[in-house]
């Protein structure tokens, strides 16, 4: 399955309707250089906001171009500076791996100084009261992220959480994003959005032959045999709050982007050359 390009169509159907009024903020945490969320959802007429600590030159034409709110900065658990660790891949420096966290299977020892904003604040700085969709790509960085949801009153809970999960492998070698740390981290991710009220949730995953996978958090155990393929590479989980959409439309625009585990090592080396 070809993550990016489905999640992004996949939006396209999913926050008109859960949020006609476009009453909520879109916040693209972790933007990196080229899946750019924040531009479709600010198309689709939502303020956005990109959180990005190195935004590349495309980012900021985009953010300029459709009155997207850029904060140079990294989501964390508090507020000031911290240690960020340069991504690669593939033995090349590739930005789309930088990580917060030391040990991430795509951290280079290259490491640079960022600022860091925790979630109360990044919503204070940018007066967010609403949110109808929070996107986490942040390397391994996403329990730190997702845990701090629940300090959120429940009004200002995003209607939609999007979070990236696995990469470096595949599952069942248990390495990269699937090492017990990460998945427990995953886990964990879903325990706090489960305590959140959030239910209906999907599976977008890069595995070869890959459909769409549901589950409900409201009444699942979070069993990862259950959620996710033995050959799992790397996706996302999109998880709802007070709302369900239809598994047949998701499955129906899903197909349209199945596709094979080699197009990913394509894509990450094409993102490498045009950095």
């Amino acid at each position: 399955m070809h993550v990016e390009d489905c999640c992004l169509a996949l939006l396209d159907y999913i926050l008109p309707e859960i949020d006609p009024d476009q009453n909520g903020y879109c916040l693209d945490v972790g933007v990196g250089t080229f899946a750019f969320y924040c531009e479709r959802t600010a198309k689709l007429g939502f303020p956005t906001i990109a959180v990005e600590p190195l935004p590349v030159a495309k980012l900021r034409r985009l953010c300029d171009r459709h009155s997207i709110q850029l904060i140079e900065a990294c989501l964390s658990d508090h507020n000031g500076t911290q240690t960020f660790y340069m991504g690669k891949f593939a033995r090349f420096s590739n930005s789309n791996f930088n990580s917060l966290k030391p040990n991430w299977f795509g951290s280079s020892s290259q490491t640079k100084q960022v600022k860091t904003f925790d979630l109360a604040e990044l919503l204070r700085i940018t007066n967010v009261e609403k949110i109808t969709c929070l996107k986490l790509d942040v390397e391994g960085w996403e329990p730190v992220a997702i845990k701090q949801l629940i300090d959120l009153p429940p009004s200002q809970l995003p209607l939609l959480t999007m979070f990236e999960y696995g990469g470096g492998g595949l599952r069942h070698r248990g390495n990269g994003g699937w090492s017990s740390q990460f998945l427990d981290g995953t886990l964990t991710c879903l325990q706090t959005l489960k305590q959140c009220g959030y239910g209906f949730s999907v599976v977008i995953d890069y595995a070869h032959e890959a459909e769409a996978k549901f589950f409900d958090l409201r009444s699942h155990s979070l069993d990862p045999d259950e959620i996710f393929l033995p050959n799992a590479i790397y996706g996302n989980i999109i998880s709802f709050r007070d709302s369900d959409y239809p598994p047949a439309t998701i499955t129906q625009i899903s197909q349209h982007y199945e596709g094979g585990v080699a197009d990913w090592f394509v894509k990450q080396v094409i993102n490498w050359l045009v950095q």
